[in-house]
């Protein structure tokens, strides 16, 4: 007989069948539309480093992809403080190039800011991996209208104007934040066109220029020295964050399989007891909120014992699967579940399901196992494995009824089969 069992609630109803192991370095992470990244990916780049600020191809794909949506509000930042520095060059364009202020307003109000805000429109639609040249457009068009107001200004002070060119360089370092190699495009192609402007000047105060070139090349160096290492912990803090939690997505993974495998027969792959008594623990409580039935089939392999005996464990062990399996496809009803109830021992719980039906089920499960027609030579009753069977179904609501009960009605009904005779189905509380 079966003794009474503490059952447990189940916290969520979990497969445990035909899962694959994962390896290492299986994907185990990625955002939706993205391809999942291995941990060697990761792994990889921590060790060997990114010197030039560039992962592998997959890796860079994800990191653009996950600072997108932070880099394009900081880029409309941008924009938007470039037109407010914009504007506020007018000041200096009156101060040092006053003959070319009115060139000034219409290059930049009529001509630079239109262009500012088409780009602000634009940003949204461009592709990830081209939005950081859109800013190295505005900062050349920025630079070459300064270079222009320059050129052009017979004013003394219009040399020294060229300085403002270090503000261009200071923007995008500071405000921006702009990548680093586009950085130092921008800065490569500011100098060009400072030492062009330089060369073009009439007769340019050379102490003065020479003074303008120092801060130049001393805001490019340090602009670009802070570029690379602002990116370069960027993208470390992104490397550590995301495998952080592909990790602990990893170590959750296993802890489910884990906790799958003590649900899961790895004989016969189907649910052990302990899985079937939590399971049984839901479905109670569910029928208890819905007024239902909760029946239950419990099932023996008839002389097995013997049948071991006879054919030799891994032989049993065959037996065992076989009947399993033929259990799994007859018993596949929505709510079902037919686990390994020990040795050879099998039971199934059925939901919102009488007794009358049980029993129907149980008849129909005991003759697709006769109809194996698997030899059992060592059996008393019969020339092949069969299965005797114990029906219980109770109203969950009942004033009696629990899930003891249920199991004592079941186990009950299972001796009954086997004391009149085995290979025939005994519903509690009447004759075979």
């Amino acid at each position: 007989m079966i003794e009474p069992v503490q059952l447990s609630p189940l916290p969520h109803t979990a497969s445990f069948l035909n899962h694959e192991d994962e390896a290492d370095g299986a994907p185990l992470s990625g955002r939706p539309g993205q391809d999942a990244i291995p941990t060697s990916e990761f792994e990889a780049a921590q060790h060997q480093g990114f010197f030039t600020l560039r992962f592998s191809p997959a890796l860079e794909a994800h990191f653009q992809a996950d600072k997108a949506a932070e880099r394009l509000q900081l880029l409309h930042v941008g924009i938007l403080m470039s037109v407010i520095l914009s504007a506020g060059m007018l000041g200096p364009d009156w101060l040092m190039v006053p003959d070319r202020f009115g060139q000034a307003i219409q290059l930049r109000l009529q001509l630079f800011g239109p262009f500012l805000a088409f780009t602000a429109f634009l940003l949204p639609r461009i592709p990830v991996v081209w939005r950081e040249w859109v800013g190295v457009l505005n900062s050349l068009l920025a630079a070459s209208i300064i270079v222009k107001l320059c050129l052009s200004s017979e004013d003394v002070l219009g040399p020294p104007y060229l300085v403002s060119l270090s503000l261009i360089l200071l923007y995008n370092g500071g405000v921006v934040r702009t990548r680093f190699w586009q950085s130092l495009l921008i800065d490569i192609l500011i100098l060009l066109m400072f030492g062009l402007a330089v060369q073009s000047l009439p007769n340019p105060n050379v102490p003065v220029m020479v003074g303008v070139a120092l801060i130049m090349v001393s805001t490019t160096v340090f602009t670009l020295y802070g570029s690379y290492w602002q990116e370069h912990e960027e993208r470390t803090n992104w490397l550590m964050l995301k495998h952080e939690h592909t990790l602990m997505d990893k170590l959750e993974s296993g802890n489910q399989r884990m906790d799958e495998l003590t649900r899961f027969d790895p004989l016969t792959e189907i649910a052990n007891r302990r899985h079937f008594d939590e399971f049984l623990e839901q479905v109670w409580s569910r029928a208890q909120q819905g007024d239902r039935d909760v029946a239950l089939l419990m099932m023996d392999i008839d002389h097995f014992k013997r049948y071991n005996d006879h054919y030799g464990h891994p032989v049993g062990d065959a037996c065992l699967k076989e009947v399993a399996a033929t259990l799994g496809r007859h018993l596949r009803k929505p709510g079902d579940l037919v686990a390994r109830f020990g040795g050879e021992e099998f039971i199934a719980v059925l939901s919102q399901t009488s007794l009358p039906d049980a029993t129907t089920v149980a008849e129909r499960v005991r003759e697709a196992i006769w109809q194996l027609q698997r030899p059992h030579e060592a059996s008393a009753t019969q020339d092949r494995v069969t299965l005797s069977i114990g029906v219980a179904s109770l109203p969950a609501n009942a004033p009696d009824a629990s899930i003891a009960r249920l199991l004592q009605q079941a186990d009950a009904a299972l001796y009954q089969a086997k004391s009149e005779g085995r290979n025939r189905v005994c519903a509690a509380a009447q004759a075979c």
